[in-house]
Parts: structure tokens; sequence; C-alpha cells
């Protein structure tokens, strides 16, 4: 794959749309754990914390209050913190699994998903990925049996609208400009419909906001 062994990364994802609980933090431990075990081969090696803090609200966690509703489907990021302590609900979801590992002494370098996509660091990957997105397609519903990506684009832009994500459903690449066309009809939430404002928008993958579905979102990082 041309990858150079210089500096291995193992990264782990931090949840940032609800309270961390012991799967969570397993998964942050374990990644830390290889880390050290390639350090013992004679590695130089380093443990990304990606916060996914541009993952859209998809329930509200017992306990938190009832206006979180309207927010449901936005990026966690934009979302203001109940709690009145950080910048926003994901900054303040990471933030906890965060403490958790300093307090451990794990050490760790932080990437927050909103920096990674308004950076454009996947914007390489992202076009190949949305080229490409027959096959990938294909290739999901012939893994899993999922069929949604044979219908949809692999990407949910920011509705321009109302700032929802999941509800902007992405059904045409235009290579050359680097753009896809959308139409914010709505989407199923767990066991939940939700309707979309049913604006039509085109969105510039690497001007305008927006992320790629888990399942290749994973490949790309």
């Amino acid at each position: 794959m041309g990858r150079g062994t210089s500096l291995i990364r193992v990264e782990s994802g931090l949840g940032a749309s609800g309270i961390p609980h012991i799967g969570s933090f397993g998964d942050a431990v374990r990644a830390y754990g290889v880390k050290l075990a390639l350090e013992n081969l004679g590695y130089k090696s380093e443990l990304i914390a990606y916060s996914d803090d541009l993952d859209g609200l998809r329930k509200i966690p017992e306990g938190f209050p009832e206006w979180l509703k309207e927010y449901i489907a936005k990026p966690v990021s934009f979302i203001p913190d109940p709690f009145g302590c950080h910048d926003s609900y994901g900054v303040h979801m990471s933030s906890l699994l965060l403490d958790g590992l300093d307090k451990l002494g794990i050490k760790y370098k932080f990437q927050r998903g909103l920096d990674t996509y308004r950076d454009g660091v996947l914007k390489e990957q992202i076009h190949i990925i949305l080229k490409n997105s027959k096959r990938i397609g294909e290739k999901i519903s012939e893994m899993v049996g999922q069929e949604k990506y044979q219908e949809s684009l692999p990407y949910f832009p920011v509705c321009a609208n109302c700032g929802r994500l999941y509800t902007a459903i992405a059904y045409e690449y235009l290579p050359d400009e680097k753009k896809i066309k959308y139409k914010c009809t709505g989407t199923t939430i767990g066991s939940r419909s939700l309707d979309g404002c049913g604006y039509d928008g085109i969105a510039d993958i690497i001007k305008d906001l927006g992320k790629l579905a888990w399942k290749v979102e994973f490949a790309a990082r």
C-alpha cells in the first residue's frame, strides 16, 4: 500500500453523542495497549484519540433536558452544552472520556472530527469514495446486506436550510466540480422517523460541511 513504518498510528474513536461508558473507554484502552506493544517491538507509535464530534445527535441521553429534541440529527459540535461549561455538547462529551484517559496516564494525540472535515484532511479520500460509490454500494450490500448505499451516496451533507445531518440524502456526485446534489427528505433513527425540511441543495465536499458514512469513513481515516 506504499505505507512506511517510521511512525505507526493507532486510533480510537471517541463517541461524542452521549455519556462515555465502559465500552467506549475500553476501546481507547485496548488501542493504547496496541501502541505499547508496537513500541515494545521497536516501532515508533502514537495513539490518536479521534472524537466523532461531527456526528449527529441520535437520541437524548437519559436525564438530559428535553429541549435537546430540537437538535436531533444536528452535529453535536453545533449543539449548546446543556451543562454550560464547554463550547458545545460534543466538546463536553469528548472531555469526559479524555479526562478518564488523562487520569490513567494514557498518552494520546487528540483529533476532532469537526476539524478533520473542516480542514479538508480527508478531501481526496472523499473524492475517491464518491467517484466509486456505485461499486462501494454493491460491496456493502454484498458484505452486510445493507442496500441503501446502492440508492444514495455514502456521504451526509449538513443541510444548508435546517442544519441537520442524516436527513439530507446525497444522490448524485459531480466529480469535476467536487460537489454533491442532495435533498433533505428525512431518515429513520432507530425506530423513529424524522422528517426532512424538503430542501434541494448542492454541497461542495471541500468548502461545505458534511461527513462520510461510517462504513467508508473508517477506511478513509
